[in-house]
This record gives structure tokens, sequence and C-alpha cells, in this order.
């Protein structure tokens, strides 16, 4: 290993570490958003007949007491009562309904890691968030390998209607510091990350 690669290494590895604490700080602190699979609790305030357990099926509905199928994945908490509140009104059922919805159990989230990062494989998300940074990502593969191109990190992404995204992105210059404020890439359950060889 050439001393430019040593040297490399050694600057990465606590900068991964520095990155990887700010991302966790600006995960925790967004909203949850309810996702397929997760067990929800939802009642009405002072209506017991209407406090159910309900999880969220592969479509992203749940089916609500009174109302039917709603779609609630990628909404947050607040934006689900809100929706189903706004549906108890509209149909007449109650006239200011106190919505109140509590994640039971988190379904489980994954994304896959691959090429030149130290441990390849699956990452688990922890249970109450939706999406976590590619630098926490790549850390919990136990980082870049020595001749993993940092810069040119590619990730593989399905959207809702099976079509495929591509995105490269520069994880040298996010745990480098040298990142714009809007630059902070964050991974949803199911993407594909592949860490390339970086040409000397």
């Amino acid at each position: 290993m050439s001393f430019a690669q040593i040297f490399r290494s050694l600057v990465l590895i606590p900068a991964l570490a520095g990155a990887l604490q700010a991302a966790e700080s600006k995960t925790a602190s967004g909203q949850y958003k309810l996702f397929s699979l997760d067990l929800v609790h939802i009642s009405v305030q002072g209506e017991p007949d209407v406090s159910v357990d309900r999880r969220v099926d592969g479509d992203g509905r749940i089916n609500v007491p009174l109302l039917g199928d709603i779609t609630v994945r990628d909404l947050s908490i607040a934006e689900a009562q809100k929706l189903i509140s706004e549906r108890y009104v509209a149909g007449e059922i109650f006239i200011r309904p106190e919505v109140v919805i509590n994640v039971v159990e988190y379904s489980p989230k994954e994304i896959m890691v691959l090429g030149q990062v130290s441990t390849q494989g699956k990452v688990s998300f922890p249970p109450e968030v939706g999406s976590i940074s590619i630098v926490e990502a790549i850390t919990k593969a136990g980082g870049f390998t020595r001749i993993g191109k940092a810069d040119g990190v590619r990730v593989t992404r399905k959207g809702k209607e099976g079509a495929e995204q591509s995105f490269t992105v520069n994880v040298e210059k996010l745990i480098g510091g040298r990142a714009d404020p809007g630059d902070s890439f964050f991974l949803q359950p199911g993407d594909v990350v592949f860490v390339p060889e970086r040409v000397f």
C-alpha cells in the first residue's frame, strides 16, 4: 500500500465516524413515515368501539373502522391522523374526531451494500426510521476498502411502479465536510448500494 493510500484511509475513517453522527442526528429528528407491514394502533378519543390494531398491507393501505381501506404509506403519523379525521368528518360519522395512531410494531427494512466495502451484504434499518443516510449504510458495512471509489458510489432504487432509478453519490465529499447543505443522500428500503473499484 502506498503512502497516499494509507493517508487516505487515515483521513476517511474518522471523517466517516463524524459524518455518521451528524446523519444519525438528522435522521432521528425527522418524522417517521408509515411503511407497508407496519402494525399500528388506531383510536378515536372517546370512541372505544373504533379502537383497533391494523397492519399496513402491501399496497400501503389500512382498513379503518367505519371507513374501509385508506392509503397511508409514505404519510407521517400526523398526516395519517389528519387524513382519517377528515374522512370521518366528510362521511358525517364523527363531528370533531381526535384520531390517534401509534406504531405497535415496525416492519423490517433493509438495503443491500455491495462492492468495495469491508462487509458486503444486507444492512438493516433501526426499527423506528424509514430511511438512513448513505454514510450510515457504508459505516455499517465496515467502511470502504482501500480501493473503494468513494466519490462514485452507485445507488439503484425501484420506484412504486417498478421503474428503476440510478444515482451516483459522492460519499467522499459528504464525509469530508465539503458537501453543500442539501447534498445529503438518504437510502430507502430495498435500495442497492454498489461501491466500484477505484482506478489508480
